[in-house]
């Protein structure tokens, strides 16, 4: 919702402040969406679309339908067929398409104990926390 918040900012050639003053909030509140810290209350959704009422509710919450409520639904920015827009000179995120490695699990040398006279009384697991759990047979 943030970036179709600056898309409404860039369409109307307004700065953050300004943005906000018209809205009735506080600078700040308008930063923080931006920056991605906080998401839009429903009290400043509302406000946008009370004080920019030619912008679609649905793309404004959704992203989905048209910008506008004048303009042919073809023209979302969802849409991956749809014609220039605003967004186009802007620089686009690269998402890695290969899986983050996991990482190897450790290997443990288990000595082999050899004693047919003996049998285990219990197991103790120690973590690098500090804490360590006891495993006794039935």
């Amino acid at each position: 919702m943030k970036d179709r918040i600056a898309h409404i900012m860039r369409a109307k050639n307004l700065k953050a402040s300004d943005f906000a003053a018209q809205l009735g909030i506080q600078p700040s509140a308008i930063s923080h969406i931006l920056a991605g810290r906080n998401n839009p209350s429903l009290e400043i959704v509302k406000k946008i679309k009370e004080t920019f009422p030619e912008y679609n509710l649905d793309w404004i919450i959704f992203g989905t339908g048209p910008i506008t409520l004048s303009e042919p639904f073809k023209t979302t920015l969802n849409d991956p067929a749809r014609e220039s827009t605003l967004f186009d000179n802007e620089p686009i995120e690269e998402v890695p398409s290969t899986p983050t490695p996991v990482p190897p699990q450790p290997q443990f040398d288990i000595p082999e104990y050899h004693s047919s006279s003996s049998s285990i009384k219990s197991v103790m697991v120690f973590y690098d926390d500090g804490t360590f759990e006891t495993y006794s047979p039935r």
